[in-house]
């Protein structure tokens, strides 16, 4: 083989290279979720007012690792569904993803205080606010998780995880078990 042969057979493998490695390529956003989430996609589309179906795209956004398009799917929300606790705790599981635990558990007290901090019985699922049995226990857990976190200095929970398992750990080492009647 020529030099310039080898040149060439170099310059070759070594634009392949490049080019194959060039951030910017296109990539599915969803590809694992992508039926699904066209058909909330859709939903959302047709009924923007419809909050059960947002909060589903966001929750499928973060599903597959996607914390901006959740958090542009509930901050396009109408305006007067910007501040129902089910939005706000929403984009308080957003902010977790983002590393941003102190903003989190502000939400998510901000969530408590909105639903009274009164557990719903289950035999009467929603509060006046709005707010259900499963939004309230849920908010619960994750504002006193977050607060170990925050506690301990924790602000980006991924990035530091052996800090966050044991926070995890002090908030979850107790269970209670509430009996309704």
């Amino acid at each position: 083989m020529s030099i310039r042969g080898a040149c060439g057979v170099i310059f070759a493998a070594a634009a392949v290279m490049t080019l194959g490695s060039v951030p910017g390529r296109e990539r599915a956003v969803v590809a694992d979720a992508g039926a699904r989430v066209e058909a909330l996609e859709a939903a959302v589309a047709a009924h923007p007012a419809e909050l059960a179906s947002r909060i589903e795209l966001a929750q499928a956004y973060l599903d597959v690792e996607s914390p901006g398009l959740a958090l542009s799917t509930l901050s396009s929300a109408p305006e007067s569904q910007q501040s129902q606790p089910q939005v706000e705790h929403m984009i308080a599981r957003v902010m977790i993803e983002q590393g941003r635990a102190k903003d989190a558990l502000a939400l998510e007290e901000k969530v408590l205080s909105t639903c009274g901090g009164d557990l719903p019985s289950v035999g009467h699922p929603a509060t006046a606010t709005g707010c259900d049995f499963w939004l309230v226990v849920s908010a619960t857990r994750r504002a006193e998780i977050l607060a170990q976190l925050v506690q301990r200095g924790v602000e980006d929970p991924i990035a530091q995880p052996e800090a966050s398992l044991v926070a995890y750990h002090n908030a979850t080492h107790e269970a209670r078990v509430a009996l309704v009647e």
